[in-house]
């Protein structure tokens, strides 16, 4: 099984080392995975998006939604 939380913890480790500043905020109020039952989110303490179900990849694109 896919290590989603793992994942979510790279995804915002690297958007903080690699953004140039611009993702300094993950550092304080890092995106945050939680499973509640069948329900699954990201969140980033300003918002949050479903990733239940998610491959992956699809998660990516998910999670690109909350910096739009």
């Amino acid at each position: 099984m896919e290590n989603k939380e793992l994942f979510v913890k790279r995804v915002n480790d690297a958007l903080v080392e690699c953004g140039d500043g611009r993702y300094d905020r993950l550092q304080g109020e890092p995106m945050r995975y939680v499973r509640e039952g069948s329900r699954e989110t990201v969140s980033d303490g300003y918002g949050a998006v479903s990733v239940a179900m998610d491959s992956l990849p699809a998660m990516m694109a998910d999670m690109a939604r909350l910096f739009i």
